[in-house]
This record gives C-alpha cells, structure tokens and sequence, in this order.
C-alpha cells in the first residue's frame, strides 16, 4: 500500500483535528492505508482494526511547515509565533 507525502500530511491533520493525535507520519502512513482498504471493501464486518503510531508529528513540524508553505504559502501580514512547544 503506498501513501503520498500530501496524503500523509492530509492524514496527520485528520487525526490531529478529529482525533486529538497528533501522529507521526509514519503513524499517519497507517491512517491512509486503512482508508484506502476501507474504501476499496477489503474489511468484512467483525473485523477489529487497530492503526499503531508509536511516534509524535512534534519531531516533524519543520518538515511539515515547509510543506504547507510549499502547497499554500504564507501571506506576508503573517509572522511565526512559535508552537505550543518552544518560544513565543
């Protein structure tokens, strides 16, 4: 099963905002696959589905803010205020 970087993203901000988990990629990777096994029909009804993220998406925020900014760039009137974690 493969995931594309903007559907691992897409998938991160998902979990983040309907979830509270903030995943990590790789955690999000789990995320993309089991919508596409869902979609496609692969699962019977009974079936258990347990998606494992042994990471935290707080190691990747550079890479991500790169990304975003990549896909939908800033507007200049912006500036970076720092995160929940780290200086204000």
């Amino acid at each position: 099963m493969a995931a594309t970087d903007d559907e691992i993203l897409d998938a991160v901000r998902h979990w983040a905002s309907v979830e509270g988990v903030f995943a990590a990629p790789e955690g999000a990777a789990a995320l993309v696959a089991y919508q596409k096994l869902w979609a496609s029909g692969f699962f019977r009804e009974g079936d258990v589905i347990v998606l494992f993220n042994t990471g935290t998406a707080y190691k990747y925020l550079d890479m991500m803010e790169s990304k975003r900014r990549t896909i939908r760039p800033e507007p200049p009137a912006s500036r970076n205020i720092g995160g929940i974690i780290g200086p204000y």
